[in-house]
């Protein structure tokens, strides 16, 4: 969850429900959207989209957007669907809700981290449910989520829409859902294949092109503007020369992977594509694209210990990281097998579908948490992975959309306020063939405020490898060609977060957001141990016991009981246990 990185004069007009506490204040671009949203909602419109970098804060925004909202009187309940792999990292700590909801000026909340469980159903004023686009859609959470959204006017906050097409299976469970406002939220919110996002404001242009009606957008160009939320990147482009045998006829061909690139159309002969796939796995070709990366991950890490040491705040720092980006479990494998051979002293690993889930996530945590180095995967960590040290990135896949290329750069780009202003600066290698610079350079020039779904985009976002032919040429040696590196701190307007960046003070002892499935395992673990001492103070057996109580409620399920009811019974409890026996 991202900490404000700028302090802002209060408005003259406050946003509805928000009275801002403890020093912390919107950044300039969740300020400018909760205000529009204000207007919007007194409109009379209940849909919105919000457009933000990765690492801006789109949390604290979601649950601003909802203080505005109950305010208002539009809602009373907010329901906020993720990725499943984005609910621990950005929804599911009671501590950091509570923190929120206090700054903004709230009282205690309850809420329910909704992913298997469904307590919130016995617990129906639970006023905050977040749950997972794949829960919501299984039939259990699914007839869960109606029962519990037909009970309230609950906002809908979907959070990285652009994995929520209209005609997904996702899209059409949350239809389902009776709702009275949403707002739909995301770093990039496009997809390869064209598809029209659900629950997003749209308009089409007399071409008929439909454009995605933001209702504030902050994109790179604004978020380096503020400072303090991405790093800069510096993109290593390489080219290279590969040599290909014709099996039957012997006939030899050298050609830059930028030509093939270019000529792929015109060169029939040559399978370009599959030539790059077996490049990817060819010894040099590693060498070359994971040398000049690991010399200049060397060097960082042991300019930040210096830099760290002298400054006198060395112990407990985090050092950079690198990912690597390979295009298939194969790949991921063979590069490991060469970077453990060529780096043994860099404490590496790599994760895929293939790794059994158990390991993976053992693996991850241990990323997550410093104990690795570098990590190898295949579309394992994405949106909503907050792991700042990574500042190293190679890009060996073939994935070119834009929106997919932009994620996976992002995960590089999260700005680290514990380093110095140096240190802040993400290096990405790529190979000329995969068209990253291009996509490098939409990125530094994108300035529009609102987002088009170009139907110009091509490619599925989830591909890896494609199915080729079978050709007559075969890889015979690859050679370094030339390298390029792009630099992409010279945005217009670009100012240093040092001149902004605030650490938000921890307030004193606040009310706490009360997870309602926490607190529901307490009370039954209170129960259970009042039960115990019970039966022998009463001389009963702790079955008769809970008999006793299951009479007293007129036979209703214990497993139903609600917060509620297991207080209800804790308090019977200990009277019980008072007079030494059953009351």
């Amino acid at each position: 969850m991202s900490l404000p990185a700028r302090p802002l004069p209060p408005s003259a007009d406050a946003l509805p429900g928000v009275r801002l506490r403890d020093g912390f204040a919107f950044r300039e671009g969740q300020r400018a959207f909760l205000e529009k949203w204000a207007a919007a909602l007194e409109r009379g419109e209940r849909n919105a989209l919000g457009v933000f970098v990765p690492g801006y804060g789109k949390t604290i925004t979601a649950l601003s957007a909802y203080v505005v909202a109950r305010a208002l009187g539009v809602c009373d309940r907010l329901v906020v669907f993720v990725p499943r792999g984005n609910l621990r990292d950005q929804y599911a700590d009671a501590d950091e809700l509570a923190q929120v909801f206090h700054w903004l000026g709230g009282g205690a909340v309850t809420y329910c981290a909704a992913d298997s469980d469904r307590v919130f159903l016995k617990n129906l004023d639970t006023e905050v449910v977040v749950t997972t686009y794949q829960y919501a859609s299984g039939e259990r959470g699914n007839d869960a989520l109606v029962e519990y959204c037909k009970r309230a006017k609950a906002l809908f906050v979907f959070d990285e829409v652009h994995h929520l097409a209209t005609d997904g299976t996702w899209a059409r469970a949350i239809e389902r859902f009776p709702h009275a406002a949403s707002v739909a939220l995301s770093g990039t919110p496009m997809r390869g294949d064209s598809k029209t996002l659900f629950g997003v404001p749209t308009t089409v242009d007399s071409e008929g092109f439909e454009y995605y009606d933001a209702l504030h957008e902050v994109g790179m160009r604004e978020a380096h503007a503020e400072g303090g939320i991405l790093k800069r990147v510096d993109a290593h482009v390489v080219d290279y020369a590969v040599r290909m045998v014709r099996t039957d006829t012997g006939e030899e061909v050298e050609i830059s992977l930028s030509q093939l690139r270019e000529d792929a159309e015109a060169t029939k002969d040559v399978d370009a594509y599959l030539a790059r796939r077996k490049l990817r796995f060819h010894e040099v070709y590693l060498e070359t694209l994971l040398g000049p990366a690991f010399a200049r991950f060397a060097e960082k890490r042991g300019q930040l210990a210096r830099q760290m040491a002298r400054s006198g705040s060395y112990a407990g720092y985090r050092d950079h990281q690198m990912l690597v980006i390979a295009m298939s479990n194969a790949h991921a494998a063979a590069i490991l097998d060469f970077v453990r051979r060529r780096y043994p002293d860099v404490r590496s690993a790599r994760i895929g579908q293939d790794v059994a889930a158990g390991e993976r996530q053992q693996l991850l945590d241990a990323y997550r948490e410093g104990g690795l180095d570098v990590m190898v995967q295949v579309d394992m960590i994405g949106e909503g992975t907050d792991i700042k040290p990574i500042s190293v990135l190679v890009k060996a896949d073939l994935v070119r959309a834009v929106g997919k290329t932009m994620q996976q750069v992002f995960r590089g780009m999260r700005y680290v306020p514990q380093w110095p202003e140096e240190a802040n600066r993400c290096d990405l290698y790529a190979a000329d063939d995969s068209g990253v610079v291009d996509t490098l350079r939409w990125i530094a020039a994108e300035e529009q405020t609102g987002v088009k779904q170009s139907k110009a985009t091509g490619g599925g976002e989830g591909a890896t490898v494609e199915k080729t032919d079978v050709s007559v040429w075969e890889l015979k040696s690859v050679r370094q060609g030339a390298s390029q590196t792009h630099s992409l701190e010279q945005m217009p307007g670009y100012r240093s977060s040092s001149d902004f960046h605030q650490d938000v003070p921890r307030p004193a002892p606040r009310p706490q957001a009360i997870d309602v499935a926490a607190r529901e395992r307490e009370l039954r673990q209170a129960c259970a141990e009042l039960a115990k001492e019970l039966s022998f103070a009463a001389d009963v057996s702790v079955r008769q016991v809970h008999a006793a109580w299951k009479r007293r409620i007129q036979g209703q399920p214990q497993a139903a009981a609600s917060l509620v009811e297991l207080d209800k019974k804790r308090t019977w409890l200990e009277r019980s246990l008072r007079a030494g026996r059953l009351v």
